[in-house]
């Protein structure tokens, strides 16, 4: 399908993915970016439209990163609820992944470095929480997922 997103877009979250050091399953770096491509819906439900979920990216387009391997994840792993559960828990690590890759905290605690770790804590929480909304509100759509070969 592709939805509202080119391979060049796809690739360059990818490259940003192994630039970060996200975690992912089995296959991932393995499947092809066309493949990936039509995994990848930007952030949030299939549900919701694709003008809302392209507004939603935008808005939130510091979580790319985890989005794409949770929308592959999501695409690829059993239905079960132990498998769900564990994407986004992946998902909310990837945020924080992600949150330290922009704002890497170092110690000792100066100035500069408490508003770095401020701004990662703000990140990471809001990471935290999309995680937290896709366990509570998305097993339905999960389950009743056809999983992709």
């Amino acid at each position: 399908m592709g939805y509202d997103y080119d391979a060049a877009h796809v690739e360059a979250l990818l490259d940003h993915c192994r630039e970060a050091g996200i975690l992912t399953t089995p296959g991932f770096w393995d499947t092809p970016v066309e493949t990936l491509r039509g995994y990848y819906n930007g952030i949030g439900p299939d549900a919701w439209s694709s003008r809302l979920r392209r507004l939603t990216t935008f808005l939130l387009r510091p979580f790319e990163l985890a989005a794409l391997p949770h929308d592959y994840e999501y695409a690829t792993a059993p239905r079960t609820y132990l498998a769900f559960t564990i994407a986004n828990l992946r998902f909310a690590a990837n945020a924080m992944l992600e949150a330290y890759h922009r704002h890497p905290v170092r110690l000792p605690l100066n100035r500069e470095q408490m508003q770095k770790a401020k701004r990662f804590a703000a990140m990471a929480g809001c990471g935290l929480l999309l995680a937290l909304l896709c366990q509570v509100a998305g097993w339905r759509g999960y389950k009743n997922t056809k999983v992709e070969a």
